[in-house]
């Protein structure tokens, strides 16, 4: 359940003293007094229950009902806004409750009787036990993005509707993982001649339960606190009063320690939208399909995997950072096509040695090692000999054995259809499981562990400032960039009161990554950037909150390489540094762009602390 407090400001408990209720909740909110909490869901319990069993029509679901809006206060006792008395405030918890219940029910009823009619076309006596074994083998291998919506839709039964709530994606987004989901598992399971029946198989592994002990955890916490005065006997009063009391203690168990807020203060009321915008930013499966590759991290070690194998190395070498989405020409169009195509990379996992690299780091400065820039020269000089296409954006196939060049392929010309022909045609062995496994390749800096992490992306958005649904070149995916703050660095961002403007070089390092995800290697401000204007201010607006406000004002060309035309970049930006209760470190940053613009194009930029 997800109830957003009325907009408005908070009123000041302390307005009314003589009112019992607000009493207790100010007792709880300001010094984080249970009993004071404890006391006033006992005061309103009967009423709640009444409410709450008159919507369902069974005391077992009401007392659930109970249990979970008084929850809802505990966790979200910091928003009450006093527009209304708080028993009306806690007796819309029990609404909002009751109606998400019967809206649950109902949707498991349609479940059921869906699993119902699969069960009586499929029961799960005719599917064998080696079949079933296979199939959940199967799914269990699947990457994450496919194996959780494949589960929820085929296992469990919810609609595509539910799965994309679920998973917080698209309806398009989950039918598409659903349809490679099962494809993949079709592939997998071809062999041993069970692909046909991969819909049909998936419900009945369904079979598991809740060990007894989860049960038997909550019902020891309810016990375990029962209501005071032995006396009373059992009967409604009673129940309720326990239910009050167990949700406390449930919500100070570990899974609730951290609600929004705390006992320290609550969220500041835009808090949430930056929170979305930073979550909707981020890079999807799709997009990081590039991910799916089982790269190897140098040369070297491509040629010495090839030679234990006898797979060829498929070398990609290109001017920016592919695996970070900064780069420009024909490596961004590989990446968004031929690099995204499910069989181009079942190709490259199963039948190559993958590696790719990027120029810069084995130029004559570059942090390559110097055996590792020794061997790309002399890729490229048999490539040239040979007369083959090389050059600084180019695909190279290099002999298992020997390391030598066998073929080249330039990225202009490595469509999703030609690279599948090209790789099909140069492969030696059968296929067989990637030799490096797949892993994310946007990776944090090595950095100190008193540094703070930032991870940032960058995406291009249409005019309304939503993601692109349409996307041209350059648009496919978004870029992305890790930042490292030292502990100097990070600590100005906490005052201790009042309003801090950041001055000089930590202001500019933070802003100039704030620009579309074009090509990007360096982000030296004083050279591809021309800074106009960049501005930073933290303002302390509460003991765990300080208000990030900033804008950029800058001009850059888009490619690095060989400097375009520059455009002027303007952005406004704002976020929240959320503090630890000691109030000396960074638990979590969020900073958002606001109407930023590239020349005649929107783009948004959402940064992240690392976890």
């Amino acid at each position: 359940m997800d109830i957003e407090p009325a907009s408005g400001d908070r009123a000041d408990l302390a307005q009314a003293p003589g009112d019992e209720d607000l009493a207790l909740l100010r007792g709880f909110v300001e010094r984080g007094d249970r009993a004071a909490l404890g006391a006033l869901l006992s005061r309103h319990a009967d009423t709640a229950f009444r409410f709450a069993l008159r919507l369902s029509g069974s005391p077992s679901d009401a007392e659930d009902i109970l249990q979970s809006a008084f929850l809802e206060v505990f966790r979200r006792a910091s928003t009450f806004q006093g527009r209304a008395s708080v028993r009306t405030w806690i007796l819309g918890f029990v609404l909002h409750v009751s109606r998400n219940k019967a809206r649950e029910e109902a949707r498991r009823k349609a479940r059921q009787e869906r699993a119902a009619e699969l069960h009586a076309s499929s029961p799960r006596a005719a599917v064998d036990p080696e079949v079933a074994d296979r199939v959940r083998q199967a799914v269990e291998e699947l990457p994450e993005h496919y194996r959780a919506p494949v589960w929820l839709h085929y296992g469990e039964g919810l609609s595509t509707d539910e799965v994309a709530a679920v998973l917080d994606l698209s309806t398009d987004t989950v039918r598409k993982q659903l349809s490679r989901g099962i494809d993949r598992l079709r592939d997998c399971l071809l062999p041993y001649g069970a692909a046909i029946s991969v819909a049909a198989v998936l419900p009945t592994l369904a079979i598991e339960t809740a060990p007894p002990s989860v049960a038997a955890s909550l019902a020891g916490a309810a016990s375990a606190v029962g209501p005071a005065g032995s006396g009373v006997k059992a009967g409604v009063v009673s129940k309720v009063a326990a239910t009050a009391v167990a949700a406390i203690a449930l919500a100070s168990s570990a899974s609730f320690l951290w609600w929004g807020g705390g006992v320290d203060d609550s969220r500041p009321p835009d808090f949430a939208e930056i929170e979305r915008r930073v979550k909707e930013w981020q890079p999807t499966p799709e997009e990081r399909r590039f991910d799916e590759i089982g790269w190897a991290g140098e040369i070297g070690e491509a040629l010495r995997l090839a030679r234990e194998s006898g797979r060829p190395v498929l070398l990609l070498t290109q001017s920016g950072r592919i695996n970070l989405g900064r780069s420009d020409g024909g490596s961004q169009f590989l990446r968004s096509r031929a690099l995204s195509d499910p069989g181009v990379i079942s190709l490259l996992n199963s039948c190559t040695v993958p590696v790719y690299v990027s120029n810069p780091d084995y130029g004559e400065h570059g942090t390559a090692s110097p055996e590792e820039k020794r061997l790309l020269d002399r890729v490229r000089s048999e490539a040239r000999a040979a007369e083959l296409p090389w050059g600084m954006d180019c695909l190279y196939l290099l002999e298992p054995s020997s390391g030598r060049v066998r073929d080249t392929l330039e990225l202009c010309k490595a469509s999703v259809e030609r690279m599948r022909q090209w790789l099909e045609t140069h492969r030696r062995t059968s296929p067989g499981a990637p030799l490096v496994q797949p892993s994310s390749q946007s990776h944090p800096p090595a950095a100190s562990p008193e540094s703070l992490v930032l991870h940032l992306t960058a995406r291009y958005l249409d005019a309304k400032g939503e993601i692109e649904t349409v996307r041209p070149d350059f648009h496919e995916f978004p870029g992305e960039d890790w930042i490292e703050l030292h502990p100097d660095e990070w600590r100005q961002l906490l005052p201790r009161e009042g309003s801090r403007r950041i001055e000089g070089t930590l202001a500019e390092r933070l802003l100039t990554h704030f620009h579309p995800p074009d090509m990007s290697i360096e982000t030296d401000p004083n050279g591809r950037n021309r800074l106009e204007g960049a501005e930073l201010r933290a303002t302390r607006v509460s003991r765990s909150y300080v208000r990030l406000e900033g804008r950029l004002k800058m001009r850059r060309s888009f490619t690095q390489v060989a400097k375009t035309e520059e455009r002027l970049v303007t952005s406004l930006l704002k976020g929240y540094v959320e503090i630890d209760p000691g109030g000396t470190r960074i638990r979590s940053l969020r900073l958002i762009s606001e109407r930023a613009s590239y020349g005649s194009q929107n783009f948004g930029v959402a940064v992240r602390s690392a976890p």
